[in-house]
């Protein structure tokens, strides 16, 4: 088994531990351009690039009541606990086998009762900025593993990508940095409706959201050997089917810019 193929058959089995808590959580981060090409838009010739990391947001609407907590149902499970703070016994980070790593984030708004009462108060919880959007924006996938399927709780690829254009430039890591980029990128290159994800866009901007996105791209996406462009090309590693795969990402950050700067959607159609 690869190391792909494991990550992919841990990420069921947390999906399996989770099923009866799903509906009262969103996955967010990495796993999604797996979902989105797999599930959402029925690409399986594209290999995703995802993390070992499996995160899931807190928050959106109101909780049901559990007889016991996440926490509790981790502990009699196959999940191995870290602690953060070594000199304090909780909060802990979960650990799938002990080896993939189990995160929960929230809105800084979200109530310490409403996740005690799910999560536990065991588990640690990283609150995020900005981080409600995504629970706002967000649609219901069905994933298929065999006979079993999972309906999960994510954000619409138009939400995910303009979050992390909003959110990207906060990183104070530049590997986190490149990863959101690329996460970006893909979605601009794969998703088969994108003239779709750019009109949304464009309506959570003229809502008044995150209105410092263009500001953010252009100052990473000005022009070819911009840092943004350097840092999704090295992100994504060599590509068989793009000859100037530099030239494909400043087009398609070019296409997101322009869009946002005249309120309307640019065609795509003549990228390659």
């Amino acid at each position: 088994m690869t190391e792909a193929e494991y990550l992919e058959s841990v990420f069921f089995k947390v999906l399996d531990d989770l099923k009866e808590y799903l509906d009262d959580l969103t996955l967010v981060g990495g796993w999604l351009s797996y979902v989105y090409s797999k599930y959402l838009w029925s690409n399986l010739a594209i290999k995703p690039v995802t993390t070992t990391d499996i995160d899931f947001g807190l928050g959106a609407g109101r909780a049901h009541v559990y007889p016991r907590t996440i926490f509790e149902l981790f502990s009699s499970l196959d999940y191995k606990e870290r602690h953060p703070q070594m000199d304090r016994l909780y909060p802990v980070v979960l650990y799938k086998e002990g080896k993939v790593r189990i995160d929960f984030i929230a809105p800084p708004t979200l109530k310490k009762n409403v996740i005690e009462k799910m999560v536990g108060s065991q588990i640690d919880i990283n609150k995020i900025e900005k981080f409600d959007f995504l629970l706002k924006y967000r649609d219901t996938v069905d994933i298929k593993n065999g006979k079993k399927i999972y309906t999960v709780h994510c954000p619409k690829p138009s939400a995910f990508l303009y979050h992390k254009a909003a959110t990207f430039i906060d990183r104070d890591d530049e590997q986190k940095q490149a990863k959101d980029l690329h996460y970006m990128y893909f979605i601009l290159r794969y998703a088969p409706n994108v003239e779709n994800i750019l009109g949304e866009i464009i309506r959570y901007k003229k809502q008044g959201y995150f209105e410092e996105v263009p500001k953010n791209l252009a100052h990473y996406f000005n022009r070819k050997t911009g840092k943004g462009c350097l840092m999704v090309e090295k992100e994504n590693g060599p590509d068989a089917y793009i000859d100037d795969l530099r030239q494909d990402i400043f087009e398609r950050f070019k296409n997101l810019r322009d869009s946002l700067a005249i309120g309307r959607v640019c065609p795509v159609h003549s990228l390659g």
